[in-house]
Order: structure tokens, then C-alpha cells, then sequence
């Protein structure tokens, strides 16, 4: 849920950067804009072997003891929400979706 609403959260800032470019402004430096849907380009390094993607598909990166500590915090309550945040980064959505 916490990487749903990071995702959301980072939707909303690309979106708008995109305003901001549009309007002549930049929230972005020029290495970070975000290319135009139907032109994203993707290069992959020599790093990224099949083999290296399949051993990374097959135990995916997890930190057990954070994801023991969050389940933790949750189940005793104690785990931090900024619900200004999380309601703010709804609406947001909620009006993109709109338009």
C-alpha cells in the first residue's frame, strides 16, 4: 500500500512537471524530464545480462527485517501516516483521472 501511494505521489509530481513545461516554467533539471508518451526510449547496459535478470526475478531484492519491522509497527499501531499526505495524493488522482 505504502509503494501504491509512493507511485501516485510520483505520478502527480511528474504530472506536474509536465504542467510546468507546458506553461513555459521547469520544476525539473534537464537530465530529469520525463520523455513524451509514445517516445520513451530505454537502454539497457551490458550489467543487465539474462542471467542477472533471471537470478534477480527469481529472489527479488527484499530486506526481510524491514518488512518484519513495518508488519510490527502496524499490528501495534505505531507506524507513522500522514494522512494530509495520503489524502492530498487522492485527490490529486481522483482530479487526474477526471480530466
Amino acid at each position: 500500500m505504502v509503494n501504491s501511494i509512493n507511485n501516485i505521489v510520483n505520478r502527480v509530481e511528474v504530472q506536474k512537471g509536465r504542467d510546468l513545461d507546458s506553461k513555459g516554467g521547469s520544476s525539473t533539471p534537464e537530465s530529469a524530464k520525463v520523455a513524451p508518451a509514445g517516445r520513451d526510449t530505454v537502454k539497457v547496459s551490458e550489467a543487465a545480462s539474462p542471467q542477472l535478470v533471471s537470478q534477480l526475478s527469481a529472489n527479488p531484492p527484499i530486506d526481510s527485517e524491514a518488512v518484519s519491522r513495518i508488519k510490527n509497527a502496524i499490528a501495534q499501531g505505531k507506524y507513522p501516516v500522514d494522512v494530509d499526505l495520503i489524502s492530498d495524493a487522492l485527490m490529486d488522482a481522483y482530479r487526474d483521472l477526471k480530466t
